[in-house]
């Protein structure tokens, strides 16, 4: 249980979603009408509502409420400079509460999208003006999209709720999951997703989720569930059947037209680049938000390219702080060359080398690591021992996933070697913060979803 003097000094006042998922009333401002799916262009807007969410306020953001500045802050990729980020500060220092504005966000956004999904899925089914071919591909982008959300909230908080209705009376009292069961509802709608999609496979607008997303998740979910044959052979699919491509250069690996990226969201305005941008780049020395860690800067091999073109540097007369430096613009350019990446072709490469690794099949375990290393100017590596070949992806993963969407976490805990890495570098890790605590305000909504996470 987290001690009473950090509860004190690190508590913050609830701020309420202006929608809280698990009440009785009606959902507010969610998609009703049945008008919405007599044509293609009505239900685009709807997913383009939901892509809007995706990037601004759900987990996926790449503000300062999104997984990739908050987790990385909650593991041992970036040291937070500011004084004034507060709901930050409680990552940070491992000491989330449930009164987190941060973790309700997380919550209620997430299962206001769902909802959104399911009435999504629902009103097309019973659409008699659609073409099939609109049908699926809106059937697969909901399947798959309701499956990606389940999957990043089973993985932050354990046990959840897997909610596939849209009546909210029965959501307003459903219960938690257990993650097993979890992880097998994601994996049957992420196959319903890669079905539906099939038919859209030639499509490149990767803006939205299509066959290919469908196909790089599941090699993702399998590879979390240990299921290596599966996760490899997804993540070959990908590679060899997909229109992608691993960058060469560094530097265009995060552009909007990176011909790696299998998914990322659209910035909404001409010009506007992404949040983690404007976050992460530092204009001043010292920093105004946050800087990598001492711990990750010393983790770069020497000669790893993307030290150079990765990693930016800001020095005053003291000291020099790095910083992440994916992203380049952090504002608004003449039009727009960055948009946020949930999904990249360099993480099939290593899914496909940790999945080999685990059945002993060395030489496509090195061909896929080495890879990614040949084009960050790495010498490849040799060898057949297990061992060392996961022990290589993993650091491999650390590099090349750092501040990205919560990966190291993600990782970490998959793995079972969250307790012996961040016990070192983190003073206030405890073993039960591999989870976060449930929203305070939704366990009193609905006591169906106690008991509370362990040490909250």
């Amino acid at each position: 249980m987290k001690t009473y003097l950090k509860k004190l000094l690190l508590m913050l006042p609830l701020v309420v979603s202006c929608e809280q998922y698990l009440e009785i009333d009606s959902p507010k401002n969610q998609l009703v009408g049945t008008h919405v799916f007599e044509e293609a262009a009505t239900v685009d807007g709807a997913f383009a509502h939901i892509h809007a969410t995706l990037r601004e306020s759900a987990f996926t953001t790449g503000s300062a409420s999104g997984l990739s500045y908050l987790m990385g802050h909650y593991t041992d990729e970036l040291f937070l400079v500011s004084e004034n980020q507060d709901s930050t500060r409680d990552f940070y220092l491992n000491s989330v509460l449930p009164t987190s504005s941060d973790v309700a966000k997380f919550w209620n956004t997430a299962y206001n999208l769902i909802y959104n999904c399911n009435r999504i899925m629902d009103g097309v089914q019973a659409s008699g003006s659609l073409a099939k071919a609109d049908k699926n591909r809106f059937m697969g982008e909901a399947y798959f999209i309701r499956a990606f959300i389940h999957f990043n909230m089973v993985n932050l908080f354990g046990d959840i709720p897997y909610v596939d209705t849209m009546d909210y009376k029965i959501n307003a009292e459903v219960g938690r999951m257990d993650g097993d069961a979890v992880y097998d509802k994601v994996l049957e709608d992420a196959q319903k997703a890669k079905e539906y999609l099939l038919e859209t496979a030639g499509e490149s607008n990767v803006f939205r989720p299509n066959y290919w997303t469908a196909t790089a998740f599941l090699a993702r979910v399998h590879l979390y569930r240990g299921e290596w044959e599966l996760a490899k052979q997804e993540a070959e699919r990908v590679i060899s059947d997909g229109p992608f491509v691993l960058e060469p250069e560094l530097e265009n690996v995060f552009l909007k037209q990176s011909r790696e990226t299998l998914w990322q969201l659209d910035n909404g305005t001409a010009g506007t680049n992404t949040y983690e941008g404007f976050m992460f780049i530092a204009m001043s020395a010292p920093p105004t938000n946050t800087s990598l860690t001492q711990k990750l800067v010393d983790s770069f091999e020497e000669g790893d390219a993307r030290w150079t073109e990765w990693v930016g540097a800001i020095s005053d007369s003291e000291q020099t702080w790095y910083y992440p430096f994916k992203y380049k613009h952090n504002g608004p350019t003449e039009t727009t060359m960055e948009c946020s990446i949930l999904f990249r072709l360099a993480e099939m490469y290593l899914t496909a080398a940790e999945a080999a690794a685990h059945m002993g099949q060395a030489t496509d375990a090195l061909y896929f690591l080495n890879a990614i290393r040949n084009r960050c100017s790495l010498n490849p590596l040799d060898g057949n021992d297990s061992a060392f070949l996961l022990a290589s992806i993993a650091q491999e993963r650390n590099i090349e996933f750092f501040s990205e969407q919560g990966h190291r976490f993600f990782d970490l805990k998959r793995t079972g070697k969250i307790d012996e890495v961040l016990s070192l570098s983190k003073p206030y890790w405890d073993t039960t913060d591999v989870l976060l605590p449930l929203p305070e305000d939704e366990l009193l909504s609905n006591p169906n979803l106690l008991p509370q996470n362990e040490g909250y």
